[in-house]
């Protein structure tokens, strides 16, 4: 999407809403006291410090907000420059869109120059610190961190370590265009009265499971190694048995004939399969999910465990094979990974 075509797209976000600000039938506060807007804006997100950066600048702020079952749309500025410090958001996951004015946040170690084009992603076990500058507006997904979690588990097929994301969301770019189109979709329909609710609905479950769904797989994180695989069109049963298990059971030590017998099958058909709908052996298919959770736990920051630790986890008995077959896949080394890569 070209730059002219994302402005119009964040410019629709209000224009489109009924309403002077997107959610204006979902007002929460409007006032001109800093304190009073501290108290419940931490009634909706967590104990935070809200401090002007000027004592005689002008403070307007302003809410709206609806919430549904794992997650809630929000609007809000507050007109002046402010510095914001909540520390850790411990229990969701809080995504900040400017549709005017700019940003600066931190986030862990990841900081980020926000603007219309730039959102961020604040990860909810890292230290957050925000300015806001004068005439910042944003609209706000906030999403449970258990959800996410359980999310991010059924598409990945295992259990994982911490889920984090990059910081900087580049909504320029193709794949999370297409997810804000979506976020924007959410907000059109909330507005509209047509959707959003925390009643048990299971289209509301739908609507909220699709967008975190596609959030992991547009947005860089630490499950992303775990999300790559794929396969061609209608994957036989024999071969959708054997991924299943591949994905129960990498961290143990099991053989072709474990696979193939657990499948209905013959190894030697299990292989032809395997080679026509992922061009690879099954025990290069199971090779493929070691490494992959490998390289999610050194990018999750799991810094108490060693490189022969997260080479056992991850079902390598090996660490010398290990090693080179790691290089040989990513084209750096473990200890590399944990280095540069790290989401901190």
């Amino acid at each position: 999407m070209n730059g002219e075509g994302f402005d119009g797209m964040l410019s629709c976000m209000i224009s489109q809403l009924s309403g002077k600000t997107p959610l204006d039938r979902y007002r929460c506060f409007e006032t001109l006291d800093v304190d009073e807007a501290r108290d419940i804006v931490a009634r909706h997100f967590c104990n935070h410090r809200l401090e002007l950066a000027s004592a005689d600048a002008r403070f307007d702020a302003c809410q709206n907000r609806v919430a549904g079952r794992h997650l809630s749309l929000n609007y809000l500025r507050y007109g002046a420059d402010v510095s914001i410090d909540p520390g850790e958001l411990a229990d969701f996951y809080l995504i900040q869109i400017p549709i005017a004015g700019t940003a600066e946040v931190a986030n862990g170690h990841q900081y980020v120059s926000s603007d219309t084009r730039t959102a961020t992603l604040l990860n909810p076990d890292r230290h957050t610190k925000m300015q806001w500058h004068a005439g910042c507006e944003q609209v706000l997904l906030q999403i449970e961190r258990a959800f996410v979690r359980q999310i991010a588990v059924r598409m990945a097929g295992t259990e994982l370590g911490p889920i984090r994301f990059n910081a900087k969301l580049d909504l320029t770019q193709p794949e999370l265009a297409r997810w804000s189109r979506r976020l924007r979709g959410l907000f059109k329909g909330a507005e509209a009265g047509e959707i959003i609710s925390n009643k048990n609905d299971r289209c509301q479950d739908l609507l909220e499971e699709m967008l975190v769904a596609s959030l992991l797989d547009s947005q860089p994180n630490t499950v992303s190694p775990m999300l790559g695989r794929t396969s061609s069109g209608a994957t036989p049963a024999i071969v959708k048995r054997a991924t299943e298990m591949i994905c129960e059971r990498f961290q143990e030590d099991i053989s072709l004939l474990d696979i193939s017998s657990h499948s209905g099958t013959t190894p030697r058909n299990l292989q032809l399969l395997f080679k026509r709908e992922f061009g690879r052996s099954p025990f290069q298919y199971l090779q493929s999910i070691r490494l992959a959770y490998a390289r999610h736990l050194l990018i999750s920051g799991s810094d108490s465990l060693t490189i022969a630790e997260v080479a056992d986890m991850s079902g390598h008995r090996h660490f010398g094979r290990f090693s080179v077959a790691y290089r040989r896949c990513f084209d750096e080394t473990p200890r590399e990974t944990r280095r540069y890569h790290k989401f901190r």
